[in-house]
């Protein structure tokens, strides 16, 4: 089966930190997975990033980091004319500066011309069986292609069901990737969880909705060196002492401000004088709260470590390094970093919400996410009970292991054979 993936979320991923989230994990590792797959001819596309494309060009048919891939150049003389006016607009400025600029230039031009030119698309699109949007809605190019199965990976409905927690693009970026998914679509979701949302919001056809959980990448594991341990600690001027650690975009709806103060309360409580609190992640929508809690925590705000963004090789070192893995969102369509720890054999705490739980299993202890007094105790357990620590270890180990994108690629493809079979 001749299958057309769209890698956008990579193409954001090239210019901004914040876009390397668990979505651009789940695009490149399924990206490599389907690769592997000896009944998928496998091409990628990028209708909403003009980044890969330019990279293209730019290393002579060899795209940086997708080593492997054939990746369907624009088609059309108007793509082409705008990429030469954006080039030759900011000839002279620095290559990051060059990238963002051209991206918001020729996201903006996109925009234009999927609205008013159906026929502005991928010309060779034509002969594929599959297109598969694994973010953004279809573009006018695609539903242009009626011999085509469309696919839709719907991550969450976080924005729609949570929306206090949301800015008001990324609630009518969820609605328009939801709206756009018409009865004759096929959809895949990461867990139970978000396929239940989904089909009671669009009242979809659950039949035409298909659940393929994700996994960690492979890069994840329970490292021993403590060398190294030591080295990436060092680089994050995290203190050489045990720590609680928390991996995620900084915002409201990953309850980090709960976090600190559960933290606070168990050291203070129980007079520990030797652990940290290590919060690892970018800066996300209005993050100030987590900062004012900061701040607010006195002399206890020297225990707390912001690192900031952190390169995917030094999380496993973190990870590892880690007494526990603390993670109490308040809603999440899957969750990989708890998945990320569990893989590195770290204890992990998360919330008892929405897909968490599928991804979990028992092999953790899971809260209310609302009940900061029961995230204070699971954390006091683990840090007091050397055996608790040790059997929770074990059981993250063993539950990350039920997880592949081997698994993941196999269910993604018993989907694509589902609708050209339907």
């Amino acid at each position: 089966m001749r299958v057309v993936y769209d890698i956008s979320v990579l193409g954001a991923g090239l210019y901004s930190h914040q876009a390397r989230t668990g979505v651009a994990r789940f695009v490149d590792n399924l990206r490599i997975s389907l690769l592997a797959e000896d009944e998928v001819d496998l091409s990628c596309c990028a209708f909403h990033s003009f980044e890969e494309y330019l990279q293209l060009k730019v290393n002579s048919g060899t795209v940086a980091g997708l080593e492997g891939s054939s990746l369907l150049p624009f088609g059309n003389s108007l793509a082409n004319t705008f990429v030469g006016a954006i080039e030759a607009l900011y000839p002279e400025v620095s290559v990051a500066q060059d990238r963002r600029l051209q991206q918001r230039a020729l996201s903006g031009l996109l925009h234009l011309v999927d609205r008013f030119c159906v026929d502005c698309g991928f010309v060779e699109i034509t002969g594929q069986d599959i297109f598969h949007s694994t973010f953004y809605p279809f573009p006018k190019a695609i539903r242009a292609q009626r011999q085509l199965k469309r696919f839709m990976t719907v991550h969450d409905l976080i924005p729609i069901r949570c929306p206090q927690f949301f800015g008001d693009e990324q609630g009518d970026l969820s609605r328009r990737i939801v709206d756009c998914i018409e009865a004759d679509d096929w959809v895949v979701t990461n867990s139970e969880s978000t396929k239940n949302d989904l089909c009671d919001y669009a009242q979809l056809d659950p039949s035409r909705v298909f659940v393929t959980p994700l996994a960690a990448s492979e890069m994840f594991f329970h490292c021993t060196d403590g060398k190294r341990v030591s080295s990436v600690k060092k680089r994050y001027h995290i203190p050489d002492r045990p720590y609680v650690l928390s991996v995620c975009t900084l915002e409201p709806r990953k309850n980090i401000e709960q976090v600190i103060r559960s933290f606070i309360q168990l050291v203070q409580e129980q007079h520990i004088n030797d652990l940290n609190l290590v919060l690892v992640g970018t800066e996300g929508w209005d993050f100030g709260g987590i900062l004012d809690e900061i701040e607010h925590a006195s002399t206890m705000k020297e225990r707390i470590v912001v690192t900031g963004y952190v390169l995917d090789e030094d999380l496993t070192a973190l990870y590892s390094g880690a007494m526990m893995f603390v993670y109490p969102s308040f809603y999440e369509g899957f969750g990989l970093p708890p998945l990320e720890a569990m893989q590195c054999g770290v204890p992990v705490v998360t919330s008892n919400t929405s897909s968490l739980p599928e991804v979990v299993g028992d092999a953790g202890i899971m809260v209310d996410p609302k009940d900061g007094e029961s995230l204070s105790q699971a954390m006091l357990d683990i840090y007091s009970q050397s055996s608790l620590r040790e059997t929770l270890s074990r059981k993250s180990l063993e539950r990350a292991n039920l997880f592949s994108w081997k698994k993941c690629s196999q269910r993604t493809v018993a989907a694509y054979k589902a609708a050209l079979m339907g």
